[in-house]
Formats: structure tokens, sequence, C-alpha cells
């Protein structure tokens, strides 16, 4: 966008200082005519074209008028002011055809090419087509010994010209059109850089500093089983030892998870996916971390359907649904898994009874350039923070996003909507589906 405004304002600035040339121009003609005194008609004629330029000028001072418009002014009025001039020179005697069309024909290529570089390409035809009906209007029209092989070649020279101009100039937008793009193609990308080193650094701060410690608590408990403690001493620190080894696999999943969505090859490929078998692997993934806080995981999508997605994404995105429902659930809870269909989206969603989440947390939550302290869970599990929006980009390769819906103190619903493609083979009527 910046490239853009620039390269506006550098157009701006050469279409200023084409009309305060053409202005002197002008003054510098109506000074030759007057001293020459043809015909008082050819310097008021002057004064009349400088008169409109400058009103058109103040319009756009005061915003009036945008600064192509005064553009079009000059180029037009010029020529107004070149074509009245013929019968007033006629009327003089003044009129040598030779030098009056050379010329003309010169003024007009060069007003050709201003207005189709500067305004747009169509005034280059607008003009073309102007020069052309002057012409033959002289040709039919003025009594004058002048030769139609003359007036032939200035139509010829000035069309073949024109036409000309108007392919190069069309040639030349496309390719300013196609540099824009990729300039802003590249600034975009240095964005999502930009952002993605971010999240990548604060990410390698969070597990960095918490890496260290389940690592720390395995080693403390390592060495208090080498001494002799009672049975009930052994149990506490064997559940110390459980909870530290999970928490350095949650710290280690988000790390994969995160160059997982950070990879070029990233790209999802759909397929049709019985969307019930695949959640239900990760359910039975989860399954000892579920017993080991007396939580129930309910599949209840309808083993007969099929959505098109990318099965290992959608796979990750609901590991990660699953892992934060646990994490902030409260024991002797459950969760369910649903799905529905909208006109357009299929949409898969984890639904818990824990904690919840205030609107604030959630807004953090869901915009990537704000940093996030993740919430220790329901039994002070651990985590990054950065789940959530992992599973984004991996939405946003299927062209599907994702949605929180949380009340704090009742709970979260964690929804994946894909696009909804028309599957193949027996799917039942979305009426029909668990809710």
């Amino acid at each position: 966008m910046e490239i853009i405004i620039r390269n506006l304002r550098k157009i701006k600035r050469v279409i200023m200082y084409v009309v305060m040339v053409a202005l002197f121009s002008l003054m510098a003609d109506a000074y030759v005519e007057w001293k020459m005194d043809n015909h008082p008609m050819l310097y008021i004629k002057n004064l009349i074209n400088i008169a409109i330029i400058i009103i058109a000028v103040i319009l756009c001072r005061f915003r009036f008028l945008t600064i192509e418009h005064v553009l079009m002014v000059v180029v037009y009025s010029i020529f107004v002011s070149i074509y009245i001039s013929v019968p007033i020179r006629l009327g003089s005697g003044s009129l040598l055809m030779e030098a009056y069309f050379v010329k003309v024909e010169l003024i007009t290529l060069l007003l050709m090419l201003v207005a189709g570089i500067l305004i747009h390409r169509r005034h280059m035809i607008y003009i073309l087509l102007i020069n052309g009906a002057f012409i033959i209007s002289c040709m039919l029209i003025l009594p004058v010994d002048y030769p139609m092989s003359k007036y032939i070649f200035y139509l010829v020279l000035s069309t073949g010209a024109g036409l000309a101009g108007h392919q190069l100039q069309k040639e030349l937008s496309e390719l300013r059109e196609s540099l824009t793009r990729a300039n802003e193609k590249v600034a975009r990308h240095n964005e999502e850089l930009i952002e993605s080193n971010k999240q990548k650094d604060h990410l390698f701060r969070i597990i960095g500093h918490d890496i260290r410690t389940p690592f720390n608590q395995i080693s403390m408990v390592l060495s208090l089983i080498t001494r002799e403690m009672s049975h009930e001493g052994f149990e506490d620190m064997k559940n110390v030892m459980f909870k530290a080894v999970e928490n350095g696999n949650r710290l280690l999943q988000d790390l994969m998870l995160w160059a997982k969505s950070q990879a070029a090859e990233s790209k999802a490929v759909m397929d049709d996916v019985l969307i019930h078998d695949l959640i239900q692997k990760e359910v039975n993934f989860f399954e000892g971390q579920a017993k080991s806080k007396d939580i129930v995981i309910n599949n209840l999508i309808n083993k007969n359907v099929k959505i098109t997605a990318d099965p290992n994404m959608t796979a990750t995105i609901i590991r990660n649904f699953i892992s934060n429902a646990l994490k902030f659930s409260y024991r002797n809870t459950s969760i369910d898994i649903s799905m529905n269909k909208t006109s357009d989206y299929n949409c898969l969603s984890v639904s818990d009874y824990g904690a919840g989440m205030k609107a604030s947390s959630l807004e953090d939550l869901l915009h990537s350039e704000r940093n996030v302290v993740s919430s220790d869970g329901t039994e002070k599990e651990s985590g990054t923070g950065f789940g959530v929006r992992i599973c984004q980009k991996l939405a946003e390769h299927q062209g599907g996003r994702v949605e929180i819906d949380s009340d704090l103190g009742k709970g979260s619903t964690f929804s994946l909507l894909l696009p909804k493609i028309q599957p193949q083979g027996n799917v039942k009527d979305p009426e029909h589906l668990e809710k």
C-alpha cells in the first residue's frame, strides 16, 4: 500500500509539472501572437485558455477537482484552442497549411502521450478520433488548395502513431500492475514473516523456560526413588513424575505443531474422510489422560458421515481441541464431540464443561498480534497458549476457520468449520446428525 501511495504522489507531481509547462507555453504563445498582431482573437483565445486552466488549478486546490481532472482540462482546452484558430487564421490570411499541420500533429502526439500515460490510455483513442475528425473536416470544408495526399499522410501518420502508443501504454500498464501486485505480495510476505518470527521467538522463550521444569522434576523424583521411602511417598513421587512427563510432552507437541503449521509444504491434501473413525483414534489416544481425571469423552458423530478434509491437519486440530478440553475440565465431567452442518460448512465441535474463559482471554487467544500467557489447567497443567493459533492456520490451509464459544465457569466449545463440499458415499441427512 505504501508503494502505491508513493507512486500516486510521484504521478501527481509529474502532472503538476505538465500543467505548469502548458501554462507557460500558452503564455509564450499569447505573447508571440500579441507581438505579431496577426489577429486579436488569437491573442484573446490564448488568454481564455490560460484563464480556464488557472480556474481548474484553483478548484483543484480547494478539492473540487482532482489533479487528473485538471490535466484533462489542459489537454482538451488546448485541442479546442488549436481547432478554433483554424477559421481565425484563415480569415486573417495567415494560415500556412504545411507549417500549421506539422505544428498541430506534433502537439496532438504530445498531448496524446501525456493523457495516455498520466490519466488513462483510453484518452489516446479519444484524442486520436478527435484529430481524425479534425483532419477530415479540414479536407472537406477548408477552401484551401492543399493536396489531398497531404491530408491522408497526416491522418495515417497520426493514427498509426496513436495506435502504437496506445498498445505500448497498455503493455506498460500491465507491467506496472504486475510489479505492483508483486510488490504487494512481497510486502505481505514480509509482514507474515515478521509475525511468524515474533511468534517463534515468543514460543521458544516459553519452551526454553518451561521445558526445564518437568525435567528438573523427573531428576528430583529419580534421586528420591533411590532413597528409602514409604509406599505412600512412592505413589506421590510417581504422580509427580507422571505430570512432569505429561507437561514436557505437551510442550513438545506445541513445538511440533507450530513447526508443521509453518512448513512450506504444509498444503492441504483434501480427501473424503470418515470423520467418526478419525476422531475416535484421537479419543483413544487421550484415554489414559482422561481416566486420570475421571473424564468421559463422548464421540457423538454418526459412523457413516464423510466430510471432505485433510485428514492429518484435521486430526491435529481435533487432538489439540481434546487436549485443551481435558486440561480445563474438572474431574468427573465429560467432553462431547459433535458435528453440525450449515449450508456452507461442516462444523466439528469439542465441548467441555470445565473452567471456561473470560471474554478478554478469548480475544487474546484469537488475535495473533497479542502475546498469550497460557492459563494453568484445573489441576495445574501447563501449556504455551499457541495451540489455538496454530489450529487456525491449519484450518485456513483447508479453507476453513476456528471458532470458540466460552462461558467462565461453565465450559468452552472449540469448533472447526470446513467448507462443505458434496461428499461421496452414503451420508445421512443433517437433521439426523447428533447435535
